[in-house]
C-alpha cells in the first residue's frame, strides 16, 4: 500500500501525470559534446515558458504558472554561457534569431580551426571578427566568439556561440558558416538539437 504524501495529495491531475512520467531527456542527450552540460527543466503551455528549475523535482512541486491541462515540461542542457544550448532569441541586423553553442573539443575540427584563426590574428592577416562568417557585430555570439578568440577563458567554459545568418522564416534548418574552410554548424531550432 502506498504511503499518503499530503503535499502530493494537492497535486493536480495533469502535475501528478508529469511527476510519473519522470524526468524528460533534453533533445542534446545523445550529441557529442554536451552530455556533461548541467540539465535545466521548463513548464510550458501553449509554447509559453511558465516557469524553470534546475532539477525536476523542483520544477513539478512549484506551483508557479499553474497546471492546467495542455502544461507539459521539457529539458535541456545548459551552456556554459547560461543559456539553452540552442537558443531562440531576438536576432540583431534582420537575421534568423537562433542561436547555438560550439564545443571546442580537442583535437577536432573547431579546436583546428580556432588555432588557425589564433594564428593569423596574431599575425595581424584577419580582418573579420569572431570564428564565423557574417557575424553580425554587437551580438552576443560576436562577444562570445571573440573571447575564445582572446583566450579569456572562465572555468567552464568550453567554446562560443555561433548564430544563424540565415533569413527570418528560413525554411529547413539553421546554419552558420565558419570564416575560414569549410566548416558548417546547423541545428533544428524547433527540436533545439545540433544536426552536425
Amino acid at each position: 500500500m502506498r504511503r499518503w504524501d499530503p503535499a502530493q495529495e494537492q497535486w493536480t491531475r495533469q502535475q501528478r501525470r508529469i511527476a510519473a512520467a519522470g524526468a524528460p531527456e533534453p533533445p542534446t542527450a545523445r550529441v557529442h559534446g554536451f552530455e556533461h552540460y548541467p540539465r535545466f527543466y521548463a513548464k510550458r503551455r501553449r509554447g509559453r515558458v511558465l516557469d524553470v528549475a534546475a532539477s525536476f523535482e523542483e520544477l513539478v512541486r512549484s506551483a508557479r504558472g499553474g497546471w492546467a491541462a495542455g502544461t507539459t515540461v521539457t529539458a535541456t542542457h545548459r551552456a556554459p554561457d547560461g543559456h539553452p544550448v540552442v537558443l531562440d532569441a531576438p536576432g540583431p541586423g534582420g537575421t534568423c534569431a537562433s542561436s547555438r553553442w560550439v564545443p571546442e573539443v580537442p583535437g577536432g575540427p573547431v579546436a583546428e580551426l580556432v588555432a588557425a584563426l589564433r594564428t593569423l590574428r596574431a599575425l595581424g592577416a584577419v580582418t573579420a571578427p569572431g570564428v564565423q562568417e557574417g557575424l553580425v557585430g554587437g551580438s552576443g555570439a560576436e562577444r562570445s566568439q571573440q573571447a575564445w578568440l582572446d583566450g579569456e577563458v572562465r572555468p567552464g567554459v568550453d567554446g562560443f556561440r555561433v548564430v544563424c545568418t540565415l533569413e527570418p522564416g528560413h525554411e529547413g534548418p539553421c546554419l552558420a558558416r565558419a570564416q575560414l574552410g569549410d566548416l558548417v554548424w546547423r541545428w533544428d531550432p524547433r527540436e533545439q538539437v545540433p544536426l552536425d
